[in-house]
């Protein structure tokens, strides 16, 4: 039986409108949530409520055994809703570049339309305004500018990935720079091998950022024909596959390849099949977001020349109940041998617990700076006892 006409045919139909009535209410939801997220800040109420959000799911769960659901499902759908209103909440709450209005703002990233940084922009700053004014630039020294020079609200830019760690040029820029981080958006990065190639065989040439072809190495290092080529950004890299033949090739994500009319020659040639890069948002001056909100904070110090002074900074933070989400060293540029220290912590800046640890880490540190105090964009979700849950049933 076909699917234009009889039984099969009505029955996918029935479920393409229940789906769109899924997707209906779950905007709705989403909306009540942004209103709500106002509500809080005008009566300074927490942005995350444990127990109400273990309410929410023993209620999923004793309720969707009454549709015929699993209890896994249940639970993984009522955390994928909450998840979500914790999103669109951050971002109604999270610091923002104290100049821009709510309705749109400028963002510098690194290269064009399709590539990762463009996505993380456009996923970042979606719920935080109505519009987003793209300024791509060619390199990461060139967000800053546009951003210290008033040219852009925003800087948007990787600072680390799970398969190659930090990067080193970005932390380097923001100690430079007068800037401060006001967010941060992890992207999960799924490498492919792009060009005019119908297949992999014929490839000799590929371009590459440096950070994506360093998340690639098992694949390239099987490849003894290929040669990789470095360029300044993933837009340059599928520039070079475009202007080639079938034996030039890049690595960019699926989306950006589908942008630019090349091939997708050979997909997930990542180094790990989990491999997340986050970034940040910078601004020039940021107003801090409500201590409501679950945040982070990022702090750069140089501990003094005395035995167990970063171990004192540890404790400090230790003592006030406080994780510790990051940890690197860098060295000093012109100050051989000596290392400063990155932090970023749970929590926000201005709470009781983390101005008494600050206070600590000043006192025992040569220098210390807040680099930025903004939205976890990471939350655990609520622990839920599934046999609570069934006892409530």
């Amino acid at each position: 039986m076909s699917d234009g006409a009889g039984q099969p045919g009505s029955l996918r139909e029935t479920i393409d409108r229940i789906d769109g009535d899924i997707l209906d209410l779950a905007g709705q939801r989403k909306k009540l949530g942004t209103e709500l997220a106002q509500l809080k800040k005008e009566r300074g109420d927490p942005v995350r409520d444990a127990t109400r959000e273990r309410e929410v799911l023993a209620r999923f769960i004793r309720d969707g055994r009454a549709h015929g659901l699993s209890d896994s499902f249940a639970q993984r759908l009522g955390e994928l809703l909450i998840e979500e209103s914790l999103r669109s909440q951050r971002g109604k709450l999270d610091a923002k570049a104290k100049r821009t209005t709510h309705s749109e703002a400028t963002v510098a990233y690194l290269g064009g339309p399709g590539t990762y940084s463009h996505v993380a922009a456009e996923n970042h700053f979606t719920d935080r305004y109505d519009g987003v004014l793209p300024a791509p630039c060619r390199d990461f020294p060139s967000i800053i500018r546009m951003v210290e020079d008033g040219r852009a609200d925003y800087g948007f830019l990787p600072i680390e990935n799970t398969t190659t760690g930090g990067i080193s040029e970005v932390y380097d820029l923001l100690l430079e720079s007068r800037l401060t981080i006001v967010g941060e958006h992890h992207l999960k990065v799924e490498h492919c091998l792009v060009g005019r190639a119908a297949s992999p065989g014929s490839v000799r040439t590929v371009y590459g950022h440096p950070q994506a072809l360093g998340q690639c190495q098992r694949y390239l290092k099987k490849r003894a024909d290929i040669t990789t080529h470095f360029t300044s950004s993933s837009t340059r890299a599928l520039e070079k596959a475009m202007e080639g033949d079938e034996t030039v090739a890049a690595v960019a994500g699926a989306s950006a390849a589908e942008l630019f009319g090349l091939n997708i020659i050979e997909r997930g040639i990542s180094d790990h099949a989990e491999n997340y890069t986050r970034f940040v948002a910078v601004a020039l001056d940021a107003a801090l977001p409500p201590e409501a909100l679950p945040c982070k904070t990022t702090v750069v110090f140089e501990t003094a020349d005395t035995p167990g002074a970063l171990v004192k900074v540890l404790n400090a933070f230790a003592d006030e109940g406080i994780n510790l989400t990051k940890l690197e060293s860098r060295p000093i540029p012109g100050n051989p041998w000596n290392e400063m220290f990155f932090i970023d912590f749970e929590g926000h800046s201005e709470s009781a617990g983390s101005k008494r640890a600050l206070e600590v880490l000043n006192n025992t540190s040569g220098t210390a700076r807040v680099l930025g105090c903004y939205g976890a964009d990471r939350l655990a979700p609520t622990a839920l006892e599934l046999d609570a849950a069934k006892a409530s049933a």
